[in-house]
C-alpha cells in the first residue's frame, strides 16, 4: 500500500508540475510590457493632472504596477515547482545556514522578536551533507509564513507583540529544527500533511507550491516535515509555548 500510495503522489507531482510550467509559460510574457506601460503612463500624463485627478490616476497606475508584482511572485512559484533542480550535495555547516537566514529577517522585520537561537549550539560544529541553497529556500520558505500568519493575526488583535521561534535538538540518528511563530496557527482540519500538496493554500494570495516545494526538497535530503508538537519540544529548556503554528524539520544523521 505505502509503494501505491508514493507512485499515487509521485503521478500526482508530476501532472502538477506539468500544468504550473504551462501556467507560467503563459503568463509571464505579457507581465513585463504591462509594468513598462503602466510605469510610462504615470511619468507623461501625471504632471498634466490636476491635485485631485493625480491623486486617483497614482492610485490606479499602482494598483496595476503592485498586482503585477504579485503576478509575477506567483509565476516564479510556478517555474521554482516545475523546474525544482536536482540538489547538488555538498558538505555545509547547518549552524550557518540558519543564523544567515534569522539575521535576513531580524534586518527585514527589526519588530520580530527571535527566540531559541541558543539552541543552536548543539550543532556548532555540526556538518550535514546538503543542498545549502535548497535548505536555505526551505527555511525561507517557513519563516515567511510563520510571518504572514502573524501578520494576519495582527489585523484583528493589534496587541499581538510579533515572535518567531527557532529550537534545534539532536540525538543519535536526527536533528530537528522547529519553527514555530504566535500567529494565527493551522487551519481546522483534520489531515495537516494535506497541507503539502500542489495548490492546497489558505493563504488570501498564496498559490499552493510554497509547502510542495519544501516537502520535495525535504524528501530529497532523505528528511521529514512535520506539524505540530510531534517532537517533544517541551524537553528543551528554553522552549516557550508560542499560540501559533510549529512545523519542524527533521535531517537524519547518516551518510548519503
Amino acid at each position: 500500500f505505502d509503494d501505491i500510495t508514493n507512485l499515487q503522489s509521485a503521478q500526482r507531482k508530476a501532472a502538477w508540475a506539468d500544468v504550473a510550467r504551462r501556467i507560467a509559460h503563459e503568463i509571464k510574457n505579457p507581465l513585463t510590457p504591462i509594468q513598462l506601460s503602466a510605469e510610462r503612463l504615470k511619468r507623461k500624463y501625471m504632471g498634466g493632472l490636476s491635485a485631485d485627478d493625480q491623486q486617483v490616476f497614482g492610485q490606479c497606475v499602482d494598483t496595476i504596477i503592485r498586482h503585477v508584482g504579485n503576478i509575477g511572485h506567483m509565476v516564479n512559484e510556478f517555474s521554482a515547482f516545475a523546474r525544482l533542480p536536482e540538489p547538488n550535495f555538498e558538505n555545509a555547516l547547518l549552524v550557518s545556514i540558519l543564523r544567515d537566514s534569522v539575521m535576513f529577517y531580524k534586518e527585514a522585520h527589526p519588530e520580530l522578536t527571535f527566540l531559541g537561537l541558543e539552541s543552536f549550539d548543539v550543532i556548532a560544529d555540526q556538518i550535514l551533507l546538503c543542498d545549502e541553497q535548497q535548505l536555505r529556500q526551505v527555511l525561507t520558505n517557513i519563516i515567511q509564513n510563520a510571518i504572514d500568519s502573524i501578520e494576519e493575526r495582527q489585523k484583528t488583535d493589534p496587541s499581538v507583540l510579533p515572535a518567531i521561534g527557532i529550537w534545534v535538538q539532536k540525538d543519535d540518528e536526527n536533528i530537528s529544527v522547529s519553527v514555530c511563530d504566535n500567529g494565527l496557527g493551522f487551519p481546522q482540519r483534520p489531515d495537516l500533511d494535506s497541507l503539502t500538496e500542489p495548490y492546497v493554500t489558505f493563504k488570501e494570495k498564496g498559490t499552493g507550491l510554497g509547502l510542495a516545494i519544501v516537502k520535495k526538497i525535504m524528501e530529497d535530503h532523505d528528511g521529514r516535515i512535520i506539524f505540530g508538537y510531534e517532537n517533544q519540544l517541551e524537553l528543551i529548556p528554553t522552549w516557550r509555548k508560542l499560540e501559533g503554528a510549529t512545523v519542524t524539520l527533521t535531517f537524519p544523521l547518516k551518510d548519503r
